[in-house]
C-alpha cells in the first residue's frame, strides 16, 4: 500500500451488482497486483468517499453511477502505513463497459466469486458483508501485511 504523505490514506471500494453478478477485473497495478477485486481508487483533495466512487466507476469501467448506498468503512493498517476504504455498492448504473488502465473488468456470478482463483483476500473478507443487501453498515478494523490479512474485527455502525 503506497503512501502518498496522508494518513489515513481514503480509498474508495464499489460493488457493482447487475443481472450477471458482481463486476471484477483482475489488478495489473500495486499492491495487491495479480488479484482479482472490485474497482477502487484514493479519493482525491475536496471529494467526498460517494463522489470518489462515482468519478473511480466512470474512470475504470465506463459506467455512471445514478445511485450507491454506502455498505462498510474499513480502517486497514499493513506496517507503517493505514488506509480507511469506504465501501459502496450500486445497482443503479448506466453506460458501457470498458477496459483501463487499472485492468480489464469483468461479470462474475456473485455467488461463485468467493471461489474464484486469485480473489483478493480483502474482498474474500468484505464481500459476504457487502452481497446480503440486508446487512447492516459495518465498520471493520483489519491488520495486513504483504502475504494478506493477519486479524480482523467487525462491529455493526
Amino acid at each position: 500500500m503506497a503512501v502518498s504523505g496522508c494518513f489515513p490514506l481514503p480509498v474508495v471500494f464499489c460493488f457493482l451488482l447487475g443481472e450477471k453478478g458482481v463486476l471484477l477485473y483482475p489488478r495489473i497495478t500495486a499492491p495487491w497486483h495479480r488479484t482479482v477485486t472490485v474497482p477502487r481508487g484514493k479519493k482525491e483533495l475536496g471529494e467526498t468517499a460517494r463522489e470518489a466512487c462515482i468519478r473511480e466507476i466512470e474512470e475504470e469501467t465506463g459506467y455512471r453511477l445514478r445511485s450507491l448506498r454506502l455498505r462498510g468503512i474499513a480502517h486497514i493498517l499493513s506496517g507503517e502505513n493505514e488506509a480507511t476504504g469506504y465501501y459502496f455498492s450500486s445497482r443503479d448504473f448506466e453506460g458501457e463497459l470498458r477496459d483501463s488502465c487499472e485492468g480489464v473488468p469483468f461479470w462474475h456470478p456473485a455467488e461463485e466469486s468467493l471461489s474464484l482463483e486469485g480473489i483478493n483476500p480483502f474482498y474474500s473478507l468484505l464481500a459476504p458483508k457487502i452481497l446480503d443487501e440486508t446487512a447492516p453498515l459495518f465498520e471493520a478494523k483489519i491488520l495486513s501485511d504483504d502475504r494478506g490479512i493477519c486479524s480482523f474485527s467487525f462491529v455493526n455502525a
